[in-house]
């Protein structure tokens, strides 16, 4: 027995015509955000202004990529953009690790410390004491 697989479940809900709640209150808060600007800055730098948010809400409001509107992973972008990114697979390096200082240069007598050589007799004294 097939089963009817419903369709269009994502869809969202029309308010009039071709609008969406979503592209409608984008539409609004980008054109309260001109009204603003328009009684704020100078006629010329609101034209400039214009010119740049009006096509970005439009397309904000209707754009689609890959068949999904724009405003569904725009927030979801920025976000990506804004927020340090943690990578897991990377080994993190210790907070208390302090840096490395470069070994003085050898003098004399600090090579004759470092070259010293265990004796037959003094080997036997260690394991005299580790037995103990």
């Amino acid at each position: 027995m097939a089963y009817q697989v419903p369709k269009f479940i994502e869809e969202e809900t029309k308010l009039m015509g071709l609008i969406t709640f979503n592209q409608l209150w984008i539409l609004l808060s980008f054109a309260a955000v001109l009204i603003i600007l328009f009684s704020v800055l100078q006629l010329w730098l609101w034209f400039i202004l214009f010119a740049i948010l009006a096509p970005l809400g439009l397309f904000l409001a209707f754009g689609k990529v890959n068949d999904m509107p724009v405003y569904s992973f725009f927030m979801p972008a920025i976000r990506h953009l804004w927020l340090p990114k943690y990578y897991l697979w990377q080994k993190e390096q210790s907070v208390r690790a302090a840096p490395e200082k470069p070994s003085p240069e050898p003098t004399p007598e600090t090579e004759t410390t470092i070259k010293k050589t265990l004796d037959s007799q003094t080997i036997q004294q260690l394991t005299e004491i580790f037995d103990k």
